[in-house]
């Protein structure tokens, strides 16, 4: 199927290991986020929901614009950064109405064949799709989110998880109501007083049947850019090739 004409981007991470202000963190003269709005803009994507922090709000809605056109962002406040990536999905998809939609990280540069596969395995009765790489050639997998899956349908997601199948590759598909994922993110607060990590939270819907599938993007060219380390690799170490790649999809 072709992507969703709309995305939502969880930006509201502190990023305190990168000095704050990641998803503007350059990384080759370009800011972190760019990369994802680029991709998904490329793939047909045009309005662009971005869950934020205050302090950020306006630069990230001319950095969107700059790419999509007046208009293609709406931006959502996380007034609760503590409360982690689950609750910004949340918050984004029941502000903005939406129930179909891409879901990206804003720190994670991929090639657009990652974003074509995640949203090919959308199923069209809805459900969560999750990209996985069984062999990531470009990432930590000891800070990665692990998956356990039995191919098309994910057990379990989530940090230090052994045993393990794929790696998270941070860009998603999501094919539910937003009352499905509210209940789903009640849950996890609940039991994690009123954090909702994103990994537990389809953990939770992987639990309820055939709700979480993986897409398989074994091979296909993606990195995560968390820490200084990161940067640096994808910048001028083995990661620059993939970076490379994305602006040459991008540029050519």
């Amino acid at each position: 199927m072709a992507a969703p004409r709309t995305a939502v981007l969880l930006a509201a991470g502190a990023g305190e290991r990168l000095g704050g202000r990641k998803p503007l963190r350059p990384l080759l003269g370009r800011p972190l986020a760019w990369y994802p709005v680029s991709v998904l803009h490329l793939l047909g994507v045009s309005e662009f929901i971005v869950v934020t922090v205050r302090g950020l709000a306006g630069e990230l809605r001319g950095l969107v614009e700059s790419v999509a056109g007046r208009g293609s962002a709406s931006i959502v406040v996380n007034e609760e950064q503590w409360r982690e990536n689950g609750w910004s999905l949340l918050l984004g998809a029941w502000e903005a109405g939406v129930d179909t939609a891409m879901v990206s990280m804003s720190d994670h540069v991929y090639s657009p064949l990652v974003a074509a596969r995640v949203a090919d395995a959308l199923p069209g009765d809805g459900g969560y799709v999750v990209g996985c790489d069984a062999e990531p050639g470009w990432v930590d997998v000891g800070e990665a989110t692990r998956v356990l899956a039995e191919p098309p349908l994910a057990a379990s997601i989530g940090k230090g998880l052994e045993p393990w199948s794929c790696i998270d590759n941070g860009v998603h598909a999501l094919g539910l109501d937003t009352l499905t994922l509210r209940e789903a993110a009640a849950l996890v607060s609940g039991l994690r007083g009123g954090v909702v990590r994103l990994n537990e939270l389809l953990s939770v819907l992987a639990s309820r049947g055939r709700l979480v599938r993986v897409a398989d993007c074994t091979g296909l060219p993606w990195l995560e850019v968390d820490t200084p380390r990161d940067l640096e690799r994808a910048e001028k170490g083995p990661g620059r090739r993939v970076v490379e790649h994305v602006l040459g999809w991008l540029h050519g």
